[in-house]
C-alpha cells in the first residue's frame, strides 16, 4: 500500500520540475541582449530604442504666421496657423531593471539585470526646431456663438477655436472690438471708413461732434448697417464725395438703438441718426423652398432666413462681438458689452423722404392713376407711415393695356372693379427687388394671392397676366415703388359695367427685357383670357 502511494507523488515531482525549468527557460530568454553595468545613468538617445523624443517644459516661439484659408470652402475669417517653436528636448538615461531567473543546470535562481533607455523629468541642451499648422479664427475674430451662449452670463472664449460646421463653412465671422469702429476696421469696412474720415473734415471746433466719436464710443448704442466695399465702389462709381454727401450716406446707414437679428422682421420699422425711415423684410425657406410671403407655418421652422433692410440683403449678421478685455487699458474681465451692432449688407440704401403719395401725385407720368387713388380714398392711405409697395403703371401703359374707353370707364363710371384693381397691385411690406425676387407669390391689399416669376436675368413678372416691372426699386419714406408696364388683374376679375369694353386680343407686348426668357413664361400685357362675367 506505501509504495503504490509513493509513485503518484514521485510522479508529480518530476512533472512540476520540468514545469519549473521550462518557465526557467523562457525566463533566461527574455534576459538576452544585457548591457555592461556602468552605463546605468549615462545618457542615451530615445529614438533608436522605440522611444518618441519627448519636449521640455521649456519651449520658445519663433514664428506665427496666419493664412486665410478659402472663404468659399471654409467660410469668412478662417485661417491656417504655421507655429514655429524651439523645443528642449527630455533627457533619457540607461535605467536598470533586474529579475531573479532560475537556472535549471545549476538548480538555483541568478539575478539577471538589463537596461533600457527611460527618459528622465530633465531636459538636455538639444534644441529642435518643431512647426505645427492647425486652423483656427484669424486673429481678432470669432466664430458666431450658439443660441445657447448668446444670453449666457459666459461668454466664449476671447480667441476661439474653430469648430467645423458639417452643413455650410460658417468660418469665424464675427469680429472681436472695443467700439463699433474697431469692428469696422477688423471687418475691413475700408469705404465706409473713408467716408467718416471725410465726412469728419468738416467739423470744427472743441465740441463738435463727429462720426468718428459716435462709432468710437464704447456707449454708443447705435446699429451701422454698412456695406461693402464692392457694394459702395459700385454706387459711387469713382466719385469722390463732399463732407456732407459722405455724412449723409453715412448717416443713414445708422440706426438709434441696438438693432439684432431677431428685430429684422417683417414690417420692422427703423429711424436713423439722419432722420430717415428703413424697413425691414424676411424671406423664409422650408426645405428649400419659399412660403408666401407672411404666412406661418404651423408644423415647422424655417430652414433658412433672408433678411431685408430697404432692399439691402443682410449678408453677415451681428458680426461684431463686444468684450472689455479687446480695449486698450483694461484689465482681462470675461464679460461682453452691448455698445452697439455691425450689420453687414450688400447695397447701399437711398432712402426717400417723400410718401408714396406724394411721389406719384408730383409725377405726371401717373395722373390717371394718381386722381384714381384720390377719389378712392387709397392716396390719403397711401400718405400715412404703414409700409407698402405699389405697382403702378404710367398712363401709356395703362392705356396701351385696357385701351382709353375701358379707362374712361373705370375712372368716370364705376368705383368698386377700379378699387379692387388697385388694391390688388398694392402689396403689404416693403418689397424690394431683392426680396421680391426669391418669391412665388405676395400678399395684395386686397386679400388674395398675386403670382411672382422671377428670372435670373432680373426681369420680373406680376399676376397671372405676368406684367412686368420696368422700372424698379423707387425708394419712398413709407414704402417702395415699382413702375410696371400695366396693372396686374386676378383671372376672371369681373368689369362689372366696364365689362363689354374688355379688349378681346391681346395688346402689342410692350419692350422685350435684355436677355431672352423661356418661350413658356414670355412676359405679356395681356388681360387674361376668361369667361367674362357681366355685372
Amino acid at each position: 500500500m506505501l509504495m503504490t502511494a509513493q509513485v503518484p507523488a514521485a510522479l508529480c515531482l518530476v512533472v512540476a520540475a520540468l514545469v519549473r525549468c521550462a518557465s526557467s527557460g523562457a525566463s533566461y530568454l527574455n534576459s538576452q541582449n544585457v548591457y555592461p553595468s556602468y552605463l546605468v545613468g549615462q545618457p542615451c538617445s530615445g529614438a533608436p530604442y522605440g522611444y518618441l523624443p519627448l519636449p521640455c517644459g521649456s519651449s520658445q516661439v519663433l514664428s506665427k504666421v496666419e493664412v486665410p484659408l478659402p472663404r468659399a470652402t471654409n467660410g469668412p475669417n478662417l485661417c491656417s496657423v504655421v507655429v514655429t517653436a524651439q523645443v528642449y528636448e527630455t533627457l533619457y538615461t540607461y535605467q536598470q531593471t533586474c529579475v531573479d531567473v532560475y537556472k535549471c543546470a545549476k538548480n538555483i535562481y541568478e539575478k539577471e539585470c538589463r537596461l533600457q533607455c527611460m527618459p528622465t523629468s530633465k531636459c538636455t541642451s538639444n534644441v529642435r526646431t518643431d512647426t505645427s499648422t492647425q486652423s483656427q479664427c484669424c486673429t481678432g475674430f470669432q466664430p458666431r456663438p450658439p443660441p445657447s451662449l448668446i444670453c449666457s452670463a459666459t461668454p466664449p472664449p476671447m480667441f476661439s477655436q474653430y469648430v467645423p460646421v458639417p452643413t455650410e463653412p460658417s468660418g469665424c465671422p464675427v469680429a472681436i472690438g472695443c467700439t463699433l469702429y474697431d469692428c469696422l476696421k477688423r471687418q475691413n469696412l475700408t469705404e465706409f471708413l473713408r467716408l467718416v474720415n471725410i465726412s469728419d473734415r468738416a467739423a470744427s471746433g472743441p465740441n463738435a461732434t463727429t462720426l468718428f466719436s459716435l462709432l468710437n464710443s464704447t456707449d454708443s448704442k447705435v446699429t451701422v448697417f454698412a456695406p461693402t466695399n464692392e457694394a459702395l465702389a459700385s454706387s459711387l462709381q469713382g466719385l469722390v464725395p463732399d463732407p456732407v454727401l459722405a455724412g449723409n450716406i453715412v448717416r443713414n446707414h445708422l440706426v438709434v438703438g441696438v438693432v439684432g437679428d431677431t428685430q429684422l422682421g417683417n414690417q420692422g420699422k427703423f429711424m436713423t441718426v439722419g432722420g430717415a425711415t428703413l424697413y425691414s423684410t424676411i424671406v423664409e425657406y422650408y426645405d428649400n423652398s419659399n412660403i408666401i410671403a407672411y404666412s406661418t407655418n404651423p408644423y415647422a421652422g424655417p430652414t433658412r432666413t433672408d433678411r431685408f433692410i430697404n432692399g439691402a440683403q443682410i449678408v453677415v449678421k451681428e458680426a461684431c462681438y463686444f468684450r472689455i478685455d479687446a480695449c486698450p487699458g483694461y484689465p482681462y474681465l470675461a464679460n461682453t458689452r452691448q455698445s452697439g451692432q455691425l450689420q453687414i449688407i450688400d447695397s447701399v440704401m437711398m432712402p426717400a423722404n417723400e410718401t408714396i403719395a406724394q411721389i406719384i401725385s408730383n409725377d405726371p407720368r401717373f395722373s390717371i392713376l394718381s386722381d384714381a387713388l384720390d377719389n378712392l380714398g387709397i392716396l390719403d392711405f397711401l400718405n400715412q407711415s404703414y409700409p407698402r409697395t405699389l405697382f403702378v403703371p404710367t398712363d401709356d401703359a395703362l392705356i396701351a393695356q385696357l385701351g382709353q374707353r375701358l379707362v374712361d370707364c373705370l375712372t368716370l363710371a364705376v368705383r368698386g372693379p377700379l378699387n379692387n384693381l388697385l388694391l390688388f397691385n398694392l402689396a403689404e411690406g416693403v418689397e424690394y427687388t431683392s426680396s421680391l425676387s426669391h418669391r412665388t407669390y405676395l400678399y395684395t391689399m386686397l386679400l388674395s394671392y398675386t403670382n411672382v416669376y422671377a428670372f435670373p436675368n432680373g426681369t420680373i413678372l406680376l399676376g397671372t397676366n405676368k406684367v412686368q416691372i420696368t422700372q424698379p426699386n423707387i425708394p419712398a419714406s413709407n414704402g417702395v415703388i415699382h413702375i410696371v408696364n400695366g396693372l396686374a388683374i386676378p383671372p376672371s376679375f369681373n368689369f362689372g359695367k366696364c365689362q363689354q369694353l374688355v379688349p378681346t386680343a391681346p395688346p402689342p407686348t410692350p419692350a422685350k427685357p435684355s436677355s431672352k426668357l423661356p418661350t413658356s413664361t414670355s412676359p405679356t400685357a395681356a388681360i387674361p383670357l376668361a369667361t367674362p362675367i357681366v355685372g
